[in-house]
């Protein structure tokens, strides 16, 4: 499993470095949901849906916040994307937006505790 270091803005994450590959669904206001690979390499975000890619961009660019325990808000360049993916505390480790899940609540308590750290 790799790590990626990130810059916390407002409560959402803003990726720097590092080399990961998340599989899941990605989908948006203009964009149909899509099974897609996001792979984090080389100082670039690049989305790839089977053989195609979808786009690249430099890590700066984009911005994550988590906002459901499965769903993540990915902001690339402005536009607005909603991610999916099949490893959802994989990638929330990986990007720095972790909810603390040692409280007494438990896991029914899970989505209070995300409504708070993005609220916070």
């Amino acid at each position: 499993m790799f790590s990626i270091p990130i810059h916390l803005v407002e409560n959402s994450a803003r990726l720097t470095c590092g080399m990961a590959q998340f599989v899941g669904r990605l989908q948006g206001s203009t964009l149909e949901p899509s099974f897609v690979t996001v792979d984090v390499s080389e100082g670039r975000f690049r989305i790839v849906a089977g053989r195609r890619q979808m786009g690249s961009w430099p890590l700066d660019r984009i911005t994550v916040e988590r906002t459901s325990i499965y769903r993540f808000a990915l902001k690339i360049d402005g536009d607005s994307f909603e991610f999916f993916p099949e490893d959802p505390s994989r990638f929330s480790d990986a990007v720095g937006v972790v909810i603390d899940l040692r409280e007494t609540e438990g896991r029914f308590g899970l989505k209070a505790r995300i409504e708070r750290a993005a609220n916070s």
